[in-house]
């Protein structure tokens, strides 16, 4: 997954201090939080490509008198 999304993953900026604070997260020794993390993002990665492949609805009948 991460060959196939290599250009991408490159291109997008991380927030500031990302990196620092996984780093603190790994020396410490909270896997929990970085699974947290991790599952989070799969998350939302889930709910993106669902949204984008979301097919429109039928417009509602209409009733004529």
């Amino acid at each position: 997954m991460v060959e196939a999304n290599r250009e991408a993953l490159q291109q997008m900026p991380f927030p500031p201090g990302l990196a620092e604070y996984v780093d603190e997260l790994v020396k410490s020794g909270q896997t929990e939080q970085i699974i947290a993390l991790m599952k989070m993002s799969f998350l939302i990665g889930i709910q993106q490509g669902a949204r984008s492949h979301e097919t429109p609805a039928p417009p509602p009948n209409r009733i004529q008198a």
